[in-house]
């Protein structure tokens, strides 16, 4: 493939050191010069060193790049270098979109330029002041996304008269807030057209009349407003929910919303359109219920699903175990792609859950990474991993799961030869001491961090 590709002509390219190719930047770098890829307009990295990102940062730059993303770098500082550099990028007049999941742009270290073209940006969390920080040195900034968004709603903050009409677009995700809070953190950005949230907060958030009041008088240009949000308080969220049949979310802004509830759980979720919704923490029991604010429908009535974009998924042993076919309606298994599954009763693992895990794997035909996870007094042995492995079907391509002796490593690798990566979790440093496994690794790519072994299975040629 080094043969085949001229980098003069790439125009995008992605980097990943992640669970699934650990190594693969070090690899790039030994087989490519960086300086020969002068076309580059868009360079998305995961999981970097700081050595690897400066070396290629330090020509990318130099190019008209309109997009950089960096995510999940290994670093746990703020090295004086890297945080120059990225400085300078963020200057450069063409750079459109930028992302960075790592907290370097709210170091105290960090300069901000002058002058920045950037209209998008996506970071991982921030803080009220650290916000309003961004938004002072992003004169130009339309759209922001913040992965994670937490304002202690048990603390008194004070908010400034400053607001940012620069702002089109905000999404905040993880959300622990109080109503309160959400409306003068509002006041900030009066020319918002598109607003997504999702998380939980205090109950007052589920109160259709306050949200019509908030968007009338503060954010007048909103046309979009997509929305998730969790409870236990099935009392309060159905007298609230009421409020949005009022003509304001129908007649008005065409604005449907729905809530979805399980009694057995006692599981609450107020939602608009189900389809922006594509990771899931699954919490219901059944049977499930969905009220909508254009009918009610009982979910086993329905012929679709509600949630259709679903592509990371997680679920507990009791849910799985729970599963049946009217709750299974609720979410289009097919679209998964990543599942995440916690078993924490080895007992009941062996009675029922391993064929609702089977059956269930068959209905994500679209998985290509499976993470099981078990809760610390589950006991994993070879008889258990000999059982997964007989339920991990050939379309997966990753697997994270536990393991604790020699035996299972080579087990899982043994029977699950169709896997391009694997992580193992919980890893004794007695196993990584071995000289065989040492021998083992010598032919793979691996990494080995915080008790985790992440080796590159794929052998293709570069």
């Amino acid at each position: 493939m080094c043969r085949i590709v001229r980098p003069e002509n790439v125009i995008s390219l992605i980097l990943s050191n992640d669970d699934e190719t650990p190594g693969q930047i070090e690899l790039f770098l030994t087989l490519f010069d960086t300086r020969q890829f002068i076309r580059l307009r868009s360079l998305t990295v995961f999981a970097i060193e700081d050595d690897s990102l400066n070396r290629i940062l330090n020509h990318a730059i130099h190019n008209s790049l309109i997009s950089l993303s960096i995510e999940r770098s290994h670093s746990s500082n703020h090295p004086s270098t890297t945080l120059n550099i990225l400085s300078s990028a963020m200057s450069r007049p063409t750079l459109r979109r930028f992302k960075c999941t790592i907290d370097w742009l709210l170091s105290d270290s960090f300069i901000w330029p002058r002058e920045s073209s950037i209209k998008h940006l996506t970071i991982d969390r921030c803080t009220y002041k650290e916000f309003c920080t961004i938004l002072r040195h992003l004169s130009q900034l339309r759209t922001i996304v913040l992965c994670s968004f937490n304002l202690d709603i048990h603390n008194e903050y004070e908010y400034l008269s400053t607001s940012y009409p620069q702002l089109t677009s905000l999404s905040m995700g993880q959300l622990f807030l109080s109503m309160d809070k959400i409306e003068s953190f509002l006041c900030l950005t009066p020319s918002l057209v598109h607003l997504r949230l999702e998380g939980s907060a205090d109950d007052a958030i589920f109160n259709g009349s306050r949200w019509e009041k908030l968007i009338r008088t503060k954010l007048p240009s909103l046309n979009r407003f997509d929305f998730c949000f969790r409870s236990q308080n099935r009392r309060v969220i159905e007298l609230s929910a009421i409020q949005f049949r009022a003509p304001f979310w129908f007649n008005e802004k065409h604005w449907p919303v729905n809530c979805v509830y399980d009694d057995i759980m006692e599981e609450v979720l107020l939602c608009s359109t189900p389809d922006f919704i594509t990771r899931l923490e699954y919490n219901f029991n059944g049977p499930v219920i969905i009220s909508t604010t254009i009918q009610n429908i009982c979910n086993e009535q329905s012929s679709e699903y509600f949630f259709r974009r679903i592509v990371e998924l997680e679920l507990s042993q009791y849910v799985l175990d729970s599963l049946h076919s009217s709750t299974s309606k609720l979410v289009d298994f097919s679209q998964v792609m990543k599942l995440r599954i916690l078993l924490s009763d080895r007992q009941k693992y062996i009675s029922k859950t391993q064929e609702q895990l089977s059956k269930l794997l068959k209905e994500t035909n679209h998985i290509r990474s499976l993470e099981i996870f078990f809760e610390h007094d589950f006991i994993v042995d070879s008889l258990l991993i000999e059982n997964i492995c007989s339920l991990v079907p050939h379309h997966v391509k990753h697997l994270d799961i536990e393991a604790k002796t020699l035996t299972d490593i080579y087990l899982i690798l043994e029977r699950l030869q169709h896997l391009s990566s694997v992580t193992f979790r919980r890893l004794p440093l007695s196993v990584l001491s071995l000289t065989e496994w040492h021998t083992l690794l010598s032919d793979v790519t691996h990494r080995y961090n915080q008790d985790s072994l992440h080796i590159w299975l794929d052998k293709s040629p570069m």
